[in-house]
């Protein structure tokens, strides 16, 4: 009987030490700064994962090497502050929208510019592009879709929530964004509308799609349910994430490049950044007090990069 005991004893012993060292966990690497004065917008991963593109309040745009602590070089692209960029999807140009309601489209290996779309009616929070397809979200909800062979304007006018996302879907088809409690698919080649999904439930914080576009993770706040998983074809839901305390809302979406987890915040009281595994349904925290409003996951899922609005620095994490 002893003998048993001593095997359960380091049975059990090997199985909680299975979970823990399984469990992911960030660990900060760096903080990404230059200027104290320098109020970071948004930041995102080349899609190869070897560097991070940021904007901010001067107008400037920030090149980072993320294996160092420097910008690799950096370049005013805007007059006042520059509210968003992207990578398009094949890493070739950069895009960047700026509260002067002009969009910049510059080459990513120079930042030589290719195209200045200026005029615009509103401030540009959002913009996406892949293919031959640039996508902006305007500050009066107005969307706009631009052909990049002729710069012409594709389709009629789409309006989404002024902090909608724009999210292509992997193949580059079709992008989501959200009005209210609605969820948009729109079609890329001629801007006509695939699917409305209303979700009768709350508005949408943010959104993610998987890598294999299967998948779409919708966040909610003043909800019971904070994150939703959609199929991203037909938005059946397949999975939900109860909010974890009164207040609670999930942001900073970002699905992992080679599995369908699901980073997200969590904002009940301190925030919490979480790991949702869609495949196993286990919720797992991995980060606490790292406030964030947007996360991006370099290719090869080894680092990812938290991207709070208006802070002077960004937070480079390794992925354990």
């Amino acid at each position: 009987m002893k003998k048993n005991k001593v095997f359960f004893l380091a049975l059990g012993f090997c199985l909680v030490a299975d979970l823990s060292f399984s469990q992911t966990k960030l660990k900060p690497l760096a903080l990404l700064k230059h200027e104290e004065n320098q109020l970071f917008q948004n930041a995102v991963f080349s899609p190869d994962g070897s560097r991070v593109v940021s904007v901010g309040n001067q107008g400037m745009l920030y090149l980072w090497d993320p294996s160092q602590t420097f910008p690799v070089t950096f370049k005013q692209v805007h007059q006042g502050t520059a509210l968003s960029c992207a990578y398009s999807q094949d890493g070739k140009y950069i895009v960047t929208g700026g509260e002067e309601k002009s969009i910049k489209v510059l080459l990513s290996r120079d930042l030589s510019e290719v195209k200045t779309l200026a005029g615009l009616p509103a401030k540009v929070r959002e913009v996406a592009m892949t293919g031959n397809r640039l996508v902006a979200l305007l500050q009066n909800n107005e969307i706009r879709i631009y052909n990049t062979d002729t710069w012409e304007r594709v389709g009629k006018p789409r309006y989404a929530a002024s902090n909608s996302k724009i999210i292509f879907s992997n193949k580059g088809d079709r992008f989501y964004a959200w009005f209210s409690s609605r969820i948009y698919a729109i079609s890329a080649a001629d801007g006509e509308l695939i699917q409305v999904f209303n979700t009768n439930y709350a508005t949408p914080t943010d959104l993610a799609v998987s890598s294999d576009g299967q998948l779409l993770a919708v966040g909610f706040g003043q909800a019971n349910e904070i994150l939703r998983i959609y199929d991203a074809h037909d938005f059946k839901q397949l999975k939900a994430v109860k909010k974890n305390g009164a207040g609670d809302y999930a942001n900073g979406l970002s699905f992992f490049h080679n599995s369908n987890k699901l980073l997200y915040l969590s904002n009940a009281g301190n925030p919490n950044l979480m790991i949702y595994d869609v495949d196993k349904g286990t919720n797992t925290s991995v980060s606490k007090g790292s406030a964030t409003a947007r996360t991006s996951i370099s290719k090869d899922d080894s680092k990812v990069i938290l991207a709070p609005k208006s802070i002077n620095s960004i937070q480079l994490m390794s992925i354990m």
